[in-house]
C-alpha cells in the first residue's frame, strides 16, 4: 500500500520547518509528498525550494497568491496518481510515531466501511466506540478533522475533491466528512494516542492573522456557515451530486501556475449567489424555509 501526503503552507515558517522535519525523520520511506505554498512572504518558499532538492519523493508547487486550503489541497491530490491513499496533513502538525501512516492505511484497508481516518488531535472531538476488524476499538466521529485525514482512492473517485467554494479557510473537511457519511461511509479516529501533535492549535502557536482570516471566511455569506448549510441542502435534495468537481482549474502559463473558473461550476455559482442573497439563517444556525421545487424539476442548477 502506498500513500501520498498533501500539505499546504502559507507563512508560519517555524511551524512548517518543525512539521516537515518531524515528517521526514519519523515516517518510513514509501510515500509521496506534495507541498503547495499559497504565496508565503516570510521565507517559507525559499526554505521549501531548498528542501525539495534533498528529497526525491517530494514535489513542490508555488502559487503566486493565496488560493485557499481547498484549492491547494486539490492541487496536491493531482500528484497522488497511483497511490492507494491520499493524506491531507496540515503544516502545524508534529509527527511523533513512525507507524502513524501505516496504521491509518491498514485501518482503512481492513475495514472497508471506513471512508476517512485520522487521529483525535483535539480533546473536544467526541465520538462513539467502534470495533475494528483487528479487535481494537476506534472512535467513530461525524467529522474527520482536516489537520490529518486519510482517504482511500475509491472514496475520492466516488466523492471527488475538497469543495473549493468556501474561500481561503472554510468547511471543506466538515463538508467532505458529511458527503462521506451521506454516501454510506463511516469515519473514525485511530485508537492510538500521541501519534501526532497539533502544534498550531496550542495557544503559544496560534497565529492571529490566520485566525482573523478564518473568521472572515466563516462569516462571509458565500463562503461561511450559510454557504455550508446551502451545500448540504442541495446535496440532500439531489440538486447537485455528492461527487464534487473543481471550482478553479489549474493551468501552467508563462508566469507559472494560474487558475481559471471552471465553466461547469458557473451555473452552481449563480444558484449559490441567488440562494444566499434570498435566504436567512436562524440564530440556531439553520436555514429558513426554502422552496427548491423549481430547481429539483430542472434536475440541475443551470
Amino acid at each position: 500500500m502506498r500513500a501520498h501526503i498533501g500539505m499546504v503552507t502559507w507563512n508560519r515558517l517555524a511551524l512548517t520547518r518543525h512539521c516537515l522535519a518531524s515528517l521526514l525523520q519519523n515516517t518510513p520511506p514509501g510515500y509521496g509528498l506534495t507541498v503547495v505554498d499559497n504565496g508565503s512572504t516570510d521565507g517559507t518558499r525559499e526554505y521549501l525550494q531548498g528542501l525539495v532538492g534533498e528529497h526525491p519523493h517530494m514535489r513542490l508547487h508555488l502559487l503566486r497568491r493565496n488560493m485557499g486550503v481547498a484549492v491547494a489541497s486539490n492541487l496536491a491530490w493531482d500528484d497522488a496518481d497511483g497511490a492507494d491513499f491520499y493524506v491531507k496533513l496540515d503544516n502545524d502538525v508534529e509527527v511523533l510515531d513512525p507507524q502513524w501512516l501505516d496504521r491509518l492505511m491498514r485501518m482503512l484497508a481492513d475495514n472497508p466501511r471506513l471512508g476517512m481516518a485520522g487521529y483525535r488531535l483535539c480533546p473536544k472531538h467526541e465520538g462513539a466506540p467502534l470495533k475494528l476488524a483487528d479487535g481494537s476499538t476506534a472512535l467513530e466521529v461525524a467529522c474527520c478533522n482536516g489537520a490529518c485525514a486519510c482517504i482511500p482512492r475509491a472514496v475520492h473517485e466516488r466523492l471527488g475533491f475538497w469543495n473549493e467554494g468556501f474561500g481561503r479557510y472554510g468547511y471543506e473537511d466538515l463538508e467532505y466528512s458529511w458527503r462521506a457519511r451521506k454516501a454510506g461511509y463511516i469515519l473514525a479516529y485511530a485508537p492510538q494516542q500521541d501519534a501526532l501533535r497539533h502544534l498550531g492549535a496550542e495557544p503559544e502557536f496560534v497565529d492571529p492573522q490566520q485566525e482573523q482570516g478564518k473568521y472572515a471566511s466563516h462569516t462571509a455569506d458565500l463562503s461561511g456557515t450559510k454557504a455550508y448549510l446551502m451545500y448540504l441542502l442541495l446535496y440532500e435534495q439531489g440538486i447537485i451530486p455528492l461527487n464534487v468537481g473543481r471550482k478553479y482549474l489549474p493551468a501552467m502559463g508563462a508566469d507559472g501556475l494560474a487558475f481559471t473558473l471552471n465553466p461547469t461550476h458557473k451555473a452552481l455559482q449563480r444558484l449559490m449567489v441567488r440562494l444566499v442573497n434570498s435566504v436567512e439563517t436562524t440564530q440556531q444556525g439553520e436555514l429558513s424555509q426554502l422552496d427548491l421545487r423549481a430547481w429539483q424539476n430542472r434536475g440541475n442548477p443551470a
